[in-house]
């Protein structure tokens, strides 16, 4: 069964509440997707160089369109609806996703040429 009480540890091993809250407190000292160095969400530091989530943005964005171009081969193939909707809804959200990523890059590029003018 799932176990919601999962604890997150600072790197000193402190306990810390990953609430929104806590987690977007960060954003205006660190920038969009910025966290300080060595934190995580009981992962590895999220990645924070707006090229490296361009680059990964580019890698879902072709994953995505494979998704896609399978899903209209599907259909073109006379699959089954499952096959048609499995590909063309991962393809859809994964490309959403790509979406995000160009965009949170963006804003942390922006951002960090803000903090280089100050």
């Amino acid at each position: 069964m799932f176990n919601q009480k999962k604890q997150f540890r600072r790197p000193d091993g402190t306990l810390y509440d990953p609430s929104s809250f806590n987690v977007r407190q960060y954003q205006e000292q660190y920038g969009p997707g910025g966290v300080p160095e060595g934190w995580s969400m009981a992962a590895t530091t999220p990645v924070q160089s707006p090229g490296l989530i361009t680059a990964i943005a580019v890698f879902t964005t072709a994953l995505s369109l494979g998704m896609i171009v399978v899903g209209v081969w599907a259909i073109g193939a006379g699959e089954k609806l499952t096959t048609i909707l499995l590909g063309l809804g991962v393809g859809t959200g994964a490309l959403v996703m790509s979406v995000l990523a160009f965009r949170t890059a963006a804003r942390r590029r922006r951002w960090l040429r803000s903090q280089q003018e100050h």
